[in-house]
């Protein structure tokens, strides 16, 4: 029973196992039916009208019969198959067994004034309903055949005259009937066909509304100057489904090539990039007018709207959650600094440059990841040592900036470990460190203003000298490399604690379940104020 309709392939077959089983359901149903009149047709035979109800009976059993078989026919018939004519044709012409048993039992005028061919126009609606594009046809067809086969076989010569006749008894209401009955078929396969056009155009639409290709978009979750970010969902064909992060740049920026190559290059450097502390990027493309890239979804909150919502909470990171996370963000930008290799095998340095609380995830199950190389650079190496690079522009976050950067002097692997103990003073500190109310003033700061001791006394004094070396304004005076940084950090006795991550999961995860405290009218203005309430 195949027919051309307007669905894919995929989503036709995947409707027609949903409605096979449909199929199973409707079929237990005759079977309680036939159940039921079976017993109530044994009760009037003997009781009332035995002459009526063994006959009703064995229509009963037969129905009864024919469903279980149904039943045991569709466990073994693969699912994506469409029920054949034949099953639809007796389907069709069981009506009509019961309307020929009421006319031998109880005579024309009962049968013609029975329940039975409204029914026909039922299961017609059924067939309908089941998004059946042929057997609507078949049943109507086959049904005004079998009707008007039985009255003028059998039914029009013992219709009564006299005074007891009625016009439903006549030849020409009963040809009414077929045509009406076939009219309804032709209208129902027209609109079951229609209907299952209308879901593969819904399908198409939203696809094209909505997908990036392979992806579904479900919704905003951040979004900058240059593009957004939303989770999406990744759905390629045969319903395997994954979640993700889909950063795409914006359309009115697609045209600049310079801007689409840094996007590129983001995503390249980013799949090279694989490791448990550094978001994972999965896919790079292009969908309509706009470019993006597929990352890893982590589910939880940047580190900047938790450190944000714990000051608005009055929560305070205790010393082994901030160790935590610092051991996450030193493992990541360890693989990022020395943990990959070009085609040739020579180790590639990869210096993030914007090591900040915004580019810092934190999951729901205590997870910390380094994302957003988008202004990374690979440094070369000169006879073994790294060789800094310069740059004409000062591109990061101001606040976390080293020295070297805000004066344009060669940049190291120790550029991003000044950041790295910014975020983790502040958060320590519950305050900002060096950002001040414009970024002249913050770009002042970083190179003039000396670093205070952390302004707790929970906290070891241990930190303020692991801080003072992180912080060093000349970079040859602090940590050589993310993993020294971390050897630092383990002589540090506060700074580990079992459940650190579990402490740092729970937190994350109240902070997801508890709206903003900030009214904001967009994602944009809500990093801003909930950055400016951190402070």
């Amino acid at each position: 029973m195949d027919d051309p309709t307007s669905l894919r392939a995929p989503l036709a077959q995947a409707i027609d196992v949903q409605l096979r089983r449909l199929e199973r359901v409707i079929a237990i149903g005759w079977v309680i039916l036939a159940g039921l009149g079976l017993a109530l047709a044994l009760v009037i035979a003997f009781t009332t009208s035995p002459q009526l109800g063994f006959p009703m009976a064995i229509c009963a059993a037969a129905v009864l019969v024919l469903a279980l078989a149904l039943i045991a026919w569709l466990r073994v018939r693969p699912l994506a198959k469409r029920t054949p004519v034949v099953v639809v044709a007796i389907e069709g012409m069981l009506p009509w067994v019961a309307f020929a048993t009421l006319f031998f039992t109880q005579g024309a005028p009962y049968a013609l004034a029975s329940w039975v061919p409204p029914l026909v126009f039922a299961l017609v609606v059924a067939w309908v309903v089941r998004l059946q594009t042929l057997a609507p046809l078949v049943v109507s067809v086959v049904g005004a055949a079998s009707y008007l086969g039985v009255y003028f076989a059998f039914v029009k010569r013992a219709v009564p005259h006299g005074p007891a006749h009625l016009i439903l008894f006549d030849p020409a209401m009963q040809l009414s009937r077929a045509f009406s009955l076939i009219t309804a078929g032709v209208l129902g396969t027209l609109l079951a066909r229609e209907l299952r056009g209308a879901i593969g155009r819904a399908e198409a639409q939203v696809r094209s509304e909505e997908l990036f290709g392979k992806y579904r978009l479900v919704k905003k979750i951040g979004a900058g100057a240059s593009g957004s970010v939303h989770e999406a969902v990744y759905c390629p064909e045969g319903g395997f489904e994954r979640r993700v992060a889909i950063k795409q740049l914006h359309a009115a920026l697609a045209s600049d090539p310079e801007l689409v190559a840094a996007f590129r290059s983001e995503a390249e450097l980013g799949a090279r990039l694989a490791h448990p502390n550094v978001v994972t990027i999965h896919d790079f493309g292009r969908h309509g007018d706009t470019f993006f890239m597929a990352m890893e979804f982590v589910d939880g909150l940047p580190l900047s709207k938790l450190v944000a919502r714990a000051h608005h909470a009055k929560v305070t990171l205790s010393p082994s959650v901030v160790g935590h996370v610092a051991r996450s963000i030193l493992r990541g930008l360890q693989h990022a600094h020395e943990g990959l290799r070009d085609a040739s095998g020579n180790v590639l340095h990869v210096l993030h440059r914007d090591v900040c609380p915004q580019n810092i995830l934190v999951s729901k199950i205590g997870e910390v990841k380094v994302t957003d190389f988008g202004i990374a650079r690979v440094i070369e190496i000169v006879g073994g040592k790294v060789e800094g690079a310069t740059t004409r522009t000062i591109a990061g976050h101001e606040a976390y900036m080293a020295p070297e950067q805000i004066d344009g002097r060669p940049l190291g692997l120790a550029t991003d470990l000044f950041a790295a103990s910014v975020v983790l003073w502040e958060l320590l500190a519950g305050r900002r460190l060096f950002a001040r109310d414009n970024p002249a003033a913050t770009l002042m700061a970083v190179t003039q203003t000396s670093v205070p001791p952390v302004p707790r006394a929970d906290v070891s004094t241990a930190w303020n000298a692991f801080f003072a070396r992180g912080l060093a304004r000349d970079a040859s005076d602090r940590f050589a490399s993310a993993r020294e940084m971390e050897a630092a950090l383990d002589v540090i006795t506060d700074s580990r604690a079992d459940e650190a991550a579990q402490a740092l999961a729970d937190l994350v995860a109240r902070f997801v379940a508890e709206p903003s405290p900030l009214s904001t009218p967009s994602l944009e203005a809500e990093t801003m104020r909930e950055e400016r309430a951190a402070s």
